[in-house]
């Protein structure tokens, strides 16, 4: 097996890492699953389970038809 990491661990940390050196601060909103797809280069459904993990982590909060945004508690340690 490859040591490669996997496409949705890897967006995961990629913002967890933005938000915990500030780069994204509490109430920022968090591209579109397509969008974070085009950037990373992955799938749709790859982007909303990084998304998922990082929800269920209490870093970023979902709002029905408006979007995710950073967690007013995700930047502090």
């Amino acid at each position: 097996m490859a040591n490669r990491t996997a496409d949705y661990v890897r967006v995961v940390e990629a913002i967890t890492a933005q938000i915990r050196a500030g780069e994204l601060k509490p109430g920022d909103k968090l591209p579109t699953y397509a969008q974070l797809a085009d950037q990373y280069g992955i799938s749709v459904s790859t982007a909303q389970a990084a998304l998922r993990i990082l929800r269920d982590r209490g870093l970023v909060e979902g709002h029905q038809g408006k979007g995710t945004y950073v967690a007013e508690s995700g930047g502090s340690s």
